[in-house]
C-alpha cells in the first residue's frame, strides 16, 4: 500500500472520529470522560490498585455532586444568573478526583466546603458575568487554606492515567486545545529532564520522565483543568503565554506551587491579557430565512468586535435541558458593520429542548454570549481568490462575510457555491444577489429534486461541479462550511482533485438537534 492511500485511510479514520465528537458539546465531552474516570477509580478501589476503598470514592463523588448542585442552584436562583448544570457535575467529578475521598464523618465537612466555595467561586470572583478562576481549584485551594487539608490528586496514579491519556487526546481534538497543552508538556518535561542533569540524579532519565507522566496528575491537570474555555485565554499568543506560565509555576518543585495554585495564577494572568466578559443580550427580532432557518436578532452588542466568520458560545436559560445542554456555539452571522448580533439556526420538527426554547422566545427575553473564537476568516491579503463552499445552514459565516464586504465596500475575487437539499431551503438569496457589487459569484445546486425551472446545478457537490462553477479552482483558497458529512467529504475532493492542504479550510455544523 502506498503512501497516499495510507494518508487517505488515516484521515478517513480522524473524520470518522470527528464525526463522532461532534455531536457532543465540550462540557459534554469532558463530563462523560470525568464520569469514565471515576467509575475506573472504583474499579480499581475494588481491585486495590488505589489507595482507597471503592465505597469511599463512590460516597465522596456523591455527596459532592449534591453539593455543588444544591449550592449552584440556590446561588442562580438567588441572584437570577443562568445556570448550566453540566458545570455542576464537571466541578463535582473533579473535586472528587483531587481531594482525599471522606474516610470520616468530619471530612464530608471539608468536602462540602470545597465544593460550597467552587461553586460560589463562579458568582463572586467574576467580571461581566464570566468567572474568572477554574471553580474546582477554587474549591481546593480554599480548604487547603482554611483547614490545612490539602488535594491529594490522587488522579494521577498509573492504573488510571492511560484512560486519561486517552479521553484527553478527544479532548484536544474537540476543543483545538493543542498548543497550550503542548507548550504546558514541553515546560513540565524539559524541567524534569533539565534538573536530572543539574542535580545528578541517581537512576535512568527515561524512567525519571515515565514516573513523571504516570505516577503524577500532570495529564489530567493538562487536559482537564488546564483547558477549562472560561478560565482560559483562546488566542494563540495568548494561549502560550498562559501555557508557559503555568508550566513554569507547576514544574519548578523549587518553587512549592501547588497544582491548584499554579493553575489560580494562571487564571488571573489570563484575565489580566483578556479581560472578556459574557454579553447578556436581549432578543430584538426572530426572523424566518428560508424553509426551517431562523435568524435571532439580538440588541445589547456593545463594543464586541470580531472578524466576520467567527463564532460565539451562547447559553439559553432553561428549566429543564435534555442531555445536549443549554449551551451552543453558533456562527455570529450579522457583520461586524452591524449594530445588532445574529445567530441563525435550523429548526426542524424533531429538535432539542435548546431547538425547542429558541422557538418560545419572545422579544426582550435573555441569552448569554461569550466565547469569541474562530480562525475562518477572510485571508488578509485582498488579491488572494477565494471559493466558499456552503452546504444548508453552513451559508452562516458566509452571510456575515459577504455582508461585512459589501457595507465596507471591498470588492474580492470570491465564488460561493451553495448547496441545499430543495430550492426553499436557500437563505440569503437578496444579500448574495446584492454581492455582484462586491466581485462575489453565487452558483446553487439542489441535491434534492430539482422543479422543472430549475436553472442551476442539480445533485450533490462533486468534482465535477467545483471545476464547472470554479473553473481556475487551483488558483483560490477553499472555505468550507456546513454538516459534517458534507465539510469531510469536499475536503478529500479537493484532496483529490490536486489542492494543497493548506488552501482548504473547514468550519463544521454540528446536527440539527
Amino acid at each position: 500500500m502506498d503512501a497516499k492511500k495510507l494518508i487517505f485511510k488515516g484521515q478517513r479514520a480522524l473524520d470518522l472520529v470527528d464525526g463522532r465528537l461532534d455531536r457532543l458539546t465540550s462540557y459534554r465531552l469532558v463530563l462523560y470522560s470525568l464520569l469514565a474516570f471515576v467509575a475506573w477509580g472504583i474499579l480499581g478501589g475494588l481491585m486495590g490498585e488505589i489507595a482507597f476503598e471503592w465505597h469511599q470514592v463512590l460516597a465522596s463523588t456523591a455527596f459532592l455532586a449534591v453539593v455543588c448542585v444544591t449550592v449552584n442552584y440556590i446561588a442562580s436562583e438567588l441572584l437570577n444568573i443562568p445556570r448550566n448544570k453540566e458545570s455542576d457535575y464537571i466541578t463535582a467529578l473533579i473535586l472528587a478526583l483531587i481531594l482525599m475521598p471522606a474516610q470520616e464523618p468530619n471530612d464530608y465537612l471539608i468536602l462540602a466546603a470545597a465544593g460550597s466555595a467552587a461553586m460560589l467561586s463562579k458568582y463572586v470572583l467574576v467580571y461581566g458575568q464570566r468567572h474568572i478562576f477554574n471553580p474546582a481549584a477554587a474549591g481546593a485551594f480554599t480548604v487547603a487554606l482554611l483547614f490545612d487539608y490539602f488535594p491529594a490528586w490522587w488522579i494521577g496514579t498509573a492504573f488510571l492515567v492511560p484512560l486519561v491519556f486517552i479521553a484527553g487526546q478527544l479532548i484536544l481534538r474537540k476543543m483545538k486545545r493543542y498548543l497550550m497543552v503542548s507548550v504546558f508538556m514541553s515546560i513540565y518535561l524539559g524541567y524534569l529532564v533539565i534538573n536530572f542533569f543539574l542535580k545528578d540524579q541517581a537512576g535512568d532519565l527515561l524512567n525519571i520522565v515515565w514516573v513523571g507522566l504516570t505516577a503524577t496528575p500532570v495529564l489530567f491537570f493538562a487536559y482537564i483543568m488546564l483547558t477549562e474555555p472560561s478560565s482560559s485565554p483562546h488566542k494563540p499568543k495568548q494561549m502560550l503565554a498562559y501555557a508557559t506560565l503555568v508550566g513554569v509555576l507547576y514544574s519548578v518543585s523549587d518553587w512549592h506551587f501547588a497544582p491548584e495554585e499554579a493553575l489560580l495564577l494562571g487564571n488571573l494572568f489570563a484575565f489580566i491579557m483578556a479581560p472578556n466578559r459574557r454579553f447578556e443580550l436581549a432578543l430584538k427580532q426572530k426572523k424566518k430565512e428560508a424553509k426551517d432557518i431562523y435568524s435571532y436578532i439580538f440588541s445589547g452588542k456593545k463594543n464586541l468586535r470580531f472578524a466576520a466568520g467567527q463564532y460565539m458560545e451562547w447559553t439559553l436559560p432553561m428549566v429543564k435541558a435534555d442531555t445536549r445542554g443549554n449551551r451552543r456555539y453558533f456562527t455570529v452571522s450579522s457583520a461586524p458593520t452591524e449594530d445588532y448580533l445574529m445567530f441563525t439556526t435550523k429548526e426542524p420538527e424533531k429538535r432539542s429542548s435548546f431547538k425547542a426554547g429558541l422557538e418560545k422566545l419572545q422579544e426582550g427575553d435573555k441569552m448569554l454570549a461569550y466565547q469569541l473564537e474562530g480562525s475562518f476568516v477572510l485571508p488578509k491579503h485582498t488579491s488572494q481568490k477565494l471559493a466558499f463552499l456552503a452546504g444548508g445552514i453552513g451559508v452562516t459565516p458566509f452571510r456575515s462575510i459577504i455582508k461585512y464586504l459589501l457595507d465596507s465596500r471591498q470588492k474580492r475575487d470570491i465564488t460561493l457555491l451553495y448547496s441545499a437539499n430543495s430550492a426553499d431551503e436557500f437563505a440569503f438569496t437578496d444579500l448574495f444577489q446584492q454581492s455582484l457589487q462586491a466581485g462575489i459569484t453565487t452558483h446553487y445546486a439542489l441535491s434534492g429534486e430539482a422543479p422543472d425551472n430549475w436553472l442551476g446545478f442539480k445533485g450533490p457537490v462533486d468534482a465535477a461541479m467545483i471545476k464547472t462553477a470554479v473553473p481556475d479552482y487551483k488558483e483560490r483558497v477553499f472555505y468550507i462550511s456546513g454538516p459534517y458529512g458534507f465539510v469531510t467529504g469536499l475536503r478529500q475532493t479537493l484532496l483529490k482533485m490536486g489542492l494543497p492542504r493548506q488552501k482548504i479550510i473547514s468550519d463544521y455544523f454540528p446536527g440539527y438537534g
